[in-house]
């Protein structure tokens, strides 16, 4: 298999979502409970936002919001994208900046996979009606960062690309599981070099102290 396009990008930021529109991450004597599964999550709530408390939520966006219902956590922490593709927008309680919590690689990008036998005719096609440049440069960017960094899903890294005139920024970084350390860094580049970008900005990262890190982020999690 392979990816072959990639919408038009929804926007990328991190939301909380909640019943209680009085809940403020911002205000630290008023510390609540947030329900998310994320590493990354987890890891720059407690770097920003040490006086909130996180609990494991796993599921669909129904059942989160059922639990949250339940008591499990005050408000769930999840991507705008697909808070508004399910039609739960009336939830959303505050936007979370992405010069801090930056998204993670690819989040609210919709890409289209295909076996690479598929007909080249009709690859074109599909790229030809579904395909959006910018989008495609930016994540392009974005997996090569996440690939040299050999990572996925299990580490708090982060990387998210941009477009600006005719160059493409990328942000992307490193946190540490438990928020005390952070790597962050933003490279600018060709927009038709968007892989080498990427891939420059991981080994940018990993030589920066990235690399230590990510042994300490993997031996904390083999040890739980």
């Amino acid at each position: 298999f392979e990816l072959i396009a990639y919408t038009e990008r929804e926007k990328v930021n991190d939301v909380l979502v909640s019943r209680n529109k009085e809940l403020d991450p911002s205000k630290t004597n008023h510390p609540f409970i947030v329900g998310t599964s994320s590493v990354r999550r987890k890891a720059l709530i407690k770097h920003y936002y040490p006086h909130l408390k996180t609990v494991e939520m796993r599921g669909n966006l129904q059942t989160r919001i059922r639990k949250m219902d339940e008591g499990v956590c005050d408000a769930l922490l999840l991507a705008y994208a697909g808070v508004k593709r399910m039609g739960y927008e009336d939830l959303i309680i505050s936007e979370l900046s992405t010069s801090t919590f930056v998204p993670p690689v690819g989040q609210g990008c919709i890409a289209i996979e295909a076996a690479t036998s598929l007909d080249v005719d009709l690859k074109d096609a599909i790229r030809r009606y579904v395909n959006n440049t910018e989008s495609e440069s930016a994540l392009l960017a974005e997996r090569a960062f996440l690939e040299r960094m050999e990572g996925g899903c299990s580490i708090p890294a982060f990387g998210h690309a941009t477009i600006n005139g005719t160059k493409l920024v990328l942000t992307c970084g490193l946190v540490s599981l438990d928020g005390q350390k952070i790597i962050k860094k933003s490279f600018i580049g060709e927009i038709d070099k968007a892989v080498e970008l990427g891939y420059e900005a991981g080994q940018t990262v990993l030589e920066s102290g990235g690399k230590e890190l990510l042994m300490e982020i993997k031996k904390e999690q083999l040890s739980v």
